[in-house]
């Protein structure tokens, strides 16, 4: 998008873009993108939110549906997705260690906190392992819509380029229809 303004306002930008207000306020909280106010609280956007919404706005156009979108705003580094929270609900709290306990306490004590350290890596892991194996699905789910959504407008473009090509040959067997004795004298007094 041509940058004309340090600012835009959403009017403005709607304009610029052909959507609308909402559609802009919906891209927003859907990126999760913080746009700054001014001192009367009307949002403006800045050059790079500004580029960044016809992004977004050129991939809808191409067909693109919204997860999709983020996906790639994603791995160009564009937005970020906060990582998913962890719930730790099965702390164990440490025992204080008095200065005349002896070593067996001690031993226990760590022994104690290596097995929460590790029960929490190990929650922690399978959540993120958990994360990641849904977004795979998620994004081949999200692929396998978009290659048939393709497939489709292709077969229909075929369809129409192959009904194109049987009325043209129909038209040309028309111009150059011709009677049997036509052709038998054409031979004949050649």
């Amino acid at each position: 998008m041509e940058v004309l303004k340090d600012r835009y306002s959403i009017t403005e930008l709607s304009k610029c873009l052909k959507v609308t207000d909402h559609a802009l306020r919906y891209y927003e909280r859907e990126f999760n993108m913080t746009v700054p106010k001014d001192r009367r609280g009307r949002r403006y956007y800045t050059p790079e939110l500004a580029n960044i919404m016809y992004k977004i706005k050129a991939m809808r156009d191409e067909g693109l549906e919204i997860k999709a979108i983020k996906k790639v705003l994603e791995s160009e580094n564009i937005i970020s997705n906060p990582p998913p929270v962890v719930e730790q609900n099965n702390i164990v709290p440490a025992t204080a260690v008095k200065p005349d306990n002896n070593s067996i306490e001690i031993n226990r004590f760590f022994q104690e906190l290596g097995e929460q350290l590790s029960n929490n890596f190990s929650l922690e892991l399978e959540s993120t392992k958990e994360h990641v194996v849904n977004e795979i699905n998620k994004t081949k789910l999200e692929l396998g819509a978009c290659f048939e959504n393709n497939v489709r407008k292709l077969e229909s473009k075929l369809d129409k380029h192959f009904d194109n090509v049987d009325r043209s040959i129909g038209m040309w067997r028309e111009r150059n229809k011709v009677g049997f004795f036509k052709r038998l004298t054409r031979k004949i007094f050649k």
